[in-house]
């Protein structure tokens, strides 16, 4: 797993804008109802202007994230969700090779108290 940041101007100032997990085809285990991600990985940091992804990618909306008091740096993406988009979509999800997260959501996900 690949963790990279996407950085662009908001207002004058240089901040992140998308949070990119990459994987290869079937490492992620899309079988489980749900996966941690570290958010103190060691990651790429990349302009805004090298997003161009060319594998499949699939959003992470805030809804579809949770936080864990058992998993201390770390945030949790449920995978039924996102399984369910993509089979209503005519997508493998076993296809998908990146998941993206906005940063503005990443961040609300964060200041919200740990519930699971």
């Amino acid at each position: 797993m690949k963790i990279r940041v996407y950085y662009d101007y908001h207002e004058g100032i240089l901040a992140p804008q998308k949070y990119m997990i990459s994987f290869r085809k079937g490492e992620l285990p899309w079988d489980r109802e749900k996966v941690f991600v570290p958010l103190a990985a060691p990651f790429e940091r990349l302009g805004i202007e090298d997003f161009l992804p060319d594998s499949l990618v699939m959003t992470v909306s805030l809804e579809n994230m949770i936080l864990s008091a058992d998993k201390p740096g770390k945030f949790g993406i449920f995978l039924s969700p996102l399984r369910q988009r993509a089979v209503d979509g005519g997508v493998d999800y076993w296809d998908v090779e990146n998941l993206v997260i906005q940063m503005a959501d990443l961040e609300e996900l964060l200041q919200m108290n740990v519930f699971a």
